[in-house]
């Protein structure tokens, strides 16, 4: 007995000198992320596998400048997309915007306000997409009486 309880002190030591506990790993850096889920308009169910894209657009020396991240949504439509940005620095964009995507559906997406201090995540309004194709191209702009040029064409002429 002496031996087993020997063991089961031995046992506690280690326990409570949290030898069992993994190591600690430090937190993130509080980037921008958004959760949230994209919609089936006609059953009001989560689209799978749809893609969403975050993107962040900021007014830069050269021009407007992009942050863009994307994610694919679980089986329940929910997702997660973070941008390589801090929060503080997503305040600063002059347009957020959220896209939702998939082949046999009409795009959808959403307008998103700068994030609120000290949170961890945003969370986004649903993304309703609609069972569709997506609208054709724009015509063609020959046709609208719009001048084009047209590249030089390869063909050679015989010798002469």
């Amino acid at each position: 007995m002496a031996l087993g309880a020997l063991a089961l002190l031995g046992a506690l030591a280690l326990l409570a000198a949290g030898c069992h506990l993994p190591r600690h790993r430090p937190r993130k850096p509080n980037l921008y992320e958004v959760r949230g889920r994209v919609i089936d308009a006609d059953t009001n169910r989560g689209v799978r596998a749809a893609r969403v894209r975050l993107r962040a657009t900021f007014a830069g020396p050269a021009g407007a400048q992009h942050l863009t991240s994307y994610a694919v949504t679980r089986a329940d439509g929910t997702y997660r997309a973070e941008l390589s940005a801090k929060f503080d620095l997503v305040r600063e964009a002059t347009e957020i915007r959220l896209d939702a995507s998939k082949q046999g559906y009409i795009t959808g997406g959403a307008d998103l306000p700068p994030p609120a201090k000290k949170r961890d995540y945003y969370k986004a309004p649903d993304i309703v997409i609609q069972r569709g194709r997506t609208p054709p191209p724009p015509p063609d702009l020959e046709g609208l009486g719009v001048p084009l040029t047209r590249p030089p064409s390869r063909t050679r002429s015989r010798g002469r």
